[in-house]
């Protein structure tokens, strides 16, 4: 995967967009397959990632977004939201616990869009400011694909 203004290039073509993130987010390289980027000031970051063709899960929606958050211990479900992204069905999910002993709040956004799941993630200790949230939502609501 590639990145380049507000576009996710996908490995075997095509790309999908998102909302443009506002100074203060830098690229995270990562050996991952997935767009990563970190803000200093808020010790946070956000992902995304897509599975197409033969990686595509039809599974439920929760079960993706439950499957994403399920690499804290100590999890507790603060927010689930069913809502529309990009004229499909989306889920929000928000969940708090710890990683490896810290405190961890996750915000994740799962969509299945003409045989692809996309995952949005963002991850910030719990006390973060509205505006990790707010970047984030601009992120994930510029999803077009």
């Amino acid at each position: 995967m590639s990145y380049r203004h507000g576009r996710v290039f996908l490995q075997y073509g095509g790309f999908y967009r998102v909302g443009e993130l506002p100074d203060g987010w830098g690229r995270m390289s990562s050996k991952a397959r997935a767009i990563s980027f970190y803000n200093e000031t808020f010790r946070s970051s956000i992902t995304t990632d897509a599975f197409c063709g033969r990686s595509f899960s039809d599974r439920p929606l929760d079960t993706l977004a439950g499957e994403l958050s399920s690499v804290l211990s100590d999890r507790t479900t603060v927010t689930t939201k069913e809502f529309m992204l990009d004229e499909r069905g989306a889920l929000a999910l928000t969940v708090e616990g710890t990683m490896d002993g810290v405190p961890i709040e996750m915000n994740i956004v799962v969509v299945k869009k003409d045989g692809c799941n996309f995952d949005f993630i963002a991850v910030m200790p719990p006390d973060s400011s509205d505006q990790v949230r707010s970047d984030f939502e601009t992120f994930f609501t510029g999803f077009h694909y």
